[in-house]
């Protein structure tokens, strides 16, 4: 076992990504797989090599000829050898931190079995992954997974194809890592803000002290003459600049410069446009707090959102639920006269032309206030837990620093049920129907069914198969033209009759046979762990919630279905 000092140098460039709190997440989770194809060791490479800390493989499949060629994870002396065993052998010499386990039995028997062990290889999973599984067994799974809530991916390949579905009813993201606007309430200033940029005598100071001078105090300053102007006060009255007039206050600026060569009064009209606008909560966060789970009446998000008679708060120690309690507390501290309808502040500022002394000055103004507001929303927060009936100890201070530090950058993901949708059709056929995703889309769907009737996928040969003595070609040409006719009934049992399945698209599915290419499947694999790793961290925003890889032509396709 490593130690921790240990961790930090293996694991230094991932933990830059995800930091401390995501490994650790990463570290706790237990990962179940169903399959262990190449798609599957695949997916599993690449959550081993940052170390998850359970894994396990469930499959009977035996190593045979094919798995030579497309696994990289089973040797020729494995021949004969059970599949899912060879893989985490072979995954498991790569970190031995990760702990591996087979399950040497048919994904079926598992899923159909009430054993408590069998049943606890889903319920005790922090995220289930499903490779080549028949449409059933999907069926079978998604149900199970989204009465747990547990996340669910389920990927497939067909030759130089690929679908990952990702289905869950709800994910919270606090730490998205989203590119967003700098908030420094620079049209809306707090007092100590106010005072600090007018402590800066500009008239006083020589032109070296001038070109220090952050932009920030620049732009109030600017902001305070364009105000008394117009008969405001910055600070207490609400500042709305129309788009088209920021161009006084760039003026105003240029005026107050020394001269036309100052980096920092140019700075500060380059930034007033980002930042003299009226202050408005982000439209991904203001769904959050509006939502019924943050509301007053003490409901949480109910583990199947689309269950509206659901009305009270389901605790748990998890994520979601501590989500939803500081959601509550924000959603209290916005409509506070203390916030005055604003998030809490961050505390970071961006680099600036400015001297040391200047930035810290700053920097230590924008963090008091931040200090500030988190303790206001922890008060909101402890109030809440206290009318819950938990412990102060619920939420830990490292989560309410994380939360108050990103509260713009608040995402929350529902996904629709995969197992719905293979028993009604895409929730979202509007939107599908206009993406390129369409028709690859369709034609998994199709040999998902095609294979449900013939025991078999398109272009493959078995032995009881009345027309093995056909030639390959012929054998594809007969089962492309089922794979179209089941697709373009696909189409019209979704409102899309005006769409035709191209002949070329399902002759090339039925000539792939769903074999798994090693390249595709390393790629695919590589996106699956990528998704997992952001729905196990709770960091980035994962896929919602079909993606299509199309190999043959470079592109990736997402879409909400």
């Amino acid at each position: 076992m490593r130690s921790q000092t240990d961790k930090k140098q293996l694991y230094d460039r991932q933990l830059r990504l995800w930091h401390e709190s995501g490994q650790m997440a990463l570290e706790s989770a237990h990962v179940c797989v169903f399959g262990s194809s190449a798609l599957a060791s695949e997916a599993l490479k690449n959550l081993v090599l940052p170390g998850i800390g359970r894994f396990t493989a469930i499959d009977d499949a035996i190593v045979d000829s094919q798995d030579m060629l497309t696994n990289f994870f089973v040797q020729p002396t494995d021949a004969g050898k059970p599949r899912a065993q060879c893989i985490v052998d072979g995954l498991s010499e790569l970190n031995p931190d990760a702990k591996g386990t087979a399950v040497v039995r048919a994904p079926a028997d598992v899923l159909e079995s009430h054993a408590s062990s069998d049943q606890a290889l889903v319920s005790s999973a922090s995220l289930v992954i499903a490779c080549g599984l028949p449409d059933a067994l999907v069926h079978t799974l998604g149900l199970r997974c989204w009465q747990l809530a547990t996340p669910l991916i389920v990927a497939t390949t067909a030759g130089f194809m690929a679908s990952m579905r990702t289905s869950i009813p709800e994910h919270a993201v606090v730490e998205s890592h989203a590119e967003i606007k700098q908030d420094l309430r620079l049209a809306s200033p707090f007092p100590d803000l106010l005072a600090y940029a007018d402590a800066i005598d500009l008239s006083a100071m020589d032109p070296t002290d001038i070109g220090h001078v952050p932009f920030v105090a620049i732009i109030i300053k600017a902001m305070q003459r364009w105000a008394t102007s117009n008969g405001l006060v910055l600070g207490t009255d609400t500042i709305d600049i129309p788009f088209r007039r920021l161009d006084e206050i760039r003026a105003i600026i240029r005026e107050m410069a020394p001269s036309a060569d100052e980096e920092n009064f140019a700075e500060a009209v380059k930034m007033v446009s980002a930042n003299c606008s009226l202050y408005e909560i982000p439209s991904e966060v203001s769904l959050i707090i509006n939502d019924r789970a943050a509301a007053e009446t003490n409901a949480a998000s109910s583990v199947n959102p689309s269950d509206d008679a659901c009305d009270s708060l389901s605790i748990s120690d998890n994520a979601d639920d501590k989500f939803w309690l500081m959601a509550k507390a924000l959603r209290r501290f916005t409509e506070s006269a203390y916030s005055k309808g604003a998030l809490p502040l961050s505390g970071t500022i961006p680099d600036m032309k400015a001297d040391t002394k200047s930035y810290i000055a700053l920097q230590r103004v924008y963090k008091q206030k931040a200090d500030q507001d988190k303790a206001e929303l922890a008060e909101h927060l402890r109030e809440i837990l206290k009318a819950s009936g938990l412990p102060q100890t619920y939420v830990s201070q490292p989560e309410i620093d994380a939360f108050c530090k990103n509260t713009h950058r608040l995402r929350l993901l529902r996904m629709t049920p995969v197992h719905a949708e293979l028993k009604s059709g895409p929730a979202n056929t509007e939107d599908l129907k206009h993406s390129e995703a369409l028709f690859p889309y369709v034609m998994f769907r199709s040999s998902g069914i095609f294979f449900d009737k013939h025991a078999k996928y398109p272009g493959v040969v078995v032995v009881e198969d009345e027309v093995s003595d056909m030639d390959a070609d012929k054998l594809v040409e007969k089962d492309a033209a089922e794979l179209s006719s089941i697709g373009n009934g696909l189409l019209n049992s979704w409102g899309m009759s005006d769409q035709t399945v191209p002949e070329s698209l399902a002759a090339e599915f039925a000539r792939s046979g769903c074999d798994e290419l090693h390249n595709i499947a390393s790629l695919s694999g590589g996106m699956i762990a990528q998704e997992a790793i952001k729905l196990i961290t709770h960091q980035y925003v994962p896929a919602n919630n079909l993606c299509i890889i199309d190999g043959a032509n470079a592109k990736i396709h997402t879409i909400k279905v």
